[in-house]
C-alpha cells in the first residue's frame, strides 16, 4: 500500500508542473487584443521557456518546415524541457487547425502568425527542439519566415508582445 501511495504521489507531483505549464505557456501565444490593452500576466511569462535562466533560442529550416532549438545550462535543462513541450503542445492547439482566417496565418500586431501547422518536440543535449511543418505543403516558406521572426521576437523580448 505505502509503494503505490508512493507512486501516486511521484506521479502527481511529475504532472502538476506539465499541467501548469501548459496552462501558463498562454503568453507565448499571442492574444487577439492589442497589447496596450492587455496588462501582462506574470504567472503566465514565467512559464515561458525564455525565462529559464542562460536560454538561447536557434531557428532553422528543415526541408518540411522550421525547428526551434532551445538550449540552456545543464542545471536548467530539465525545466527548459517541460517548457518546450508545453510549447509544443500549445502550438498544436492554436495552430494544428485546418481552416485558415485571422487568427491563423494572418498578422497579430507586428507578429506574423503562423499559418496551419502541427508542431512535436524532441529533448536535445541541455534543452529541447520544437519542429514544425506546415498543414498545406504549400505554406512551407510562410511558415519558415513566421517561426523565425518570433524567435527572433523571444531571444530580443521574450515571450511577451514587447515592442
Amino acid at each position: 500500500m505505502a509503494s503505490s501511495k508512493s507512486y501516486l504521489s511521484k506521479a502527481a507531483a511529475a504532472f502538476l508542473p506539465l499541467l501548469s505549464a501548459l496552462v501558463s505557456l498562454a503568453a507565448c501565444v499571442h492574444s487577439a487584443e492589442p497589447a496596450a490593452t492587455a496588462p501582462p500576466d506574470q504567472g503566465m511569462m514565467a512559464m515561458c521557456p525564455m525565462t529559464v535562466p542562460g536560454t538561447q533560442v536557434y531557428a532553422a529550416d528543415t526541408a518540411s518546415g522550421e525547428a526551434l532549438t532551445f538550449t540552456t545550462g545543464p542545471a536548467q535543462a530539465a525545466e527548459l524541457r517541460i517548457r518546450v513541450h508545453a510549447m509544443g503542445n500549445m502550438h498544436n492547439q492554436r495552430h494544428g487547425g485546418m481552416g485558415g482566417g485571422q487568427a491563423m496565418g494572418g498578422m497579430m500586431g507586428s507578429m506574423i502568425m503562423p499559418p496551419p501547422s502541427r508542431a512535436w518536440v524532441e529533448d536535445v543535449e541541455n534543452g529541447a527542439r520544437i519542429s514544425m511543418t506546415p498543414n498545406d505543403p504549400a505554406d512551407l516558406q510562410k511558415l519558415q519566415s513566421a517561426v523565425r521572426m518570433h524567435a527572433t521576437h523571444m531571444q530580443q523580448h521574450g515571450c511577451g508582445m514587447g515592442p
